[in-house]
């Protein structure tokens, strides 16, 4: 489990989510986030099937109509992006971001009535989450907007590597000593 200071990443990531969302859930192969309090957990229904099976998971979970995604290595999504989605007109059934002309579903709002098109992208076993993309109403959140919220260089940015990991570590305690 990646740490930053000590600190179990996703806790940081919960942790931030759980001063703007009401309910928080944690999807997949909880038994190793359970030291997590305040969040609900929930096994994957179709395990082994990535972000797409744990999108399915997390909607049917869920009691709520729009629920935010995003995953457990992306520590810089802040308040204010979280704020922003949240309050965003329910016009859409999915809001997502987009960064470099390039879409981020994992820092996006999905709507329950994504939930038949991404059951069919799974029985075709077609699992990049933008596989169901073109079934749904779409609302972009252009990168112009996003600026406006914060960097989305650093908004977006997601831990694939230990060096990355190393990387954070390194600028915040240079950020410490100025």
């Amino acid at each position: 489990m990646e740490t930053i200071n000590g600190k179990p990443l996703i806790e940081q990531i919960v942790q931030g989510l759980k001063n703007v969302f009401e309910k928080v859930y944690i999807i997949g192969n909880v038994k190793e986030y359970t030291f997590l309090q305040g969040v609900f957990f929930c096994e994957d229904i179709i395990p082994n099937k990535g972000p797409l099976g744990g999108l399915l998971t997390g909607l049917i979970c869920s009691d709520s109509e729009y629920n935010f995604l995003t995953a457990c290595d992306m520590p810089f999504l802040t308040r204010e992006f979280f704020e922003f989605v949240k309050l965003q007109k329910k016009d859409y059934d999915l809001l997502v971001p987009a960064y470099n002309s390039y879409l981020e579903p994992l820092a996006a709002v999905y709507s329950k009535k994504c939930l038949p098109f991404i059951s069919d992208s799974l029985k075709r076993n077609q699992l990049k989450l933008k596989s169901f993309f073109p079934q749904v109403n779409v609302r972009i959140i252009k990168e112009t907007v996003i600026r406006e919220i914060g960097e989305p260089e650093k908004l977006f940015f997601n831990i694939n590597y230990k060096e990355d990991v190393e990387k954070i570590e390194m600028n915040l305690e240079r950020s410490e000593k100025i």
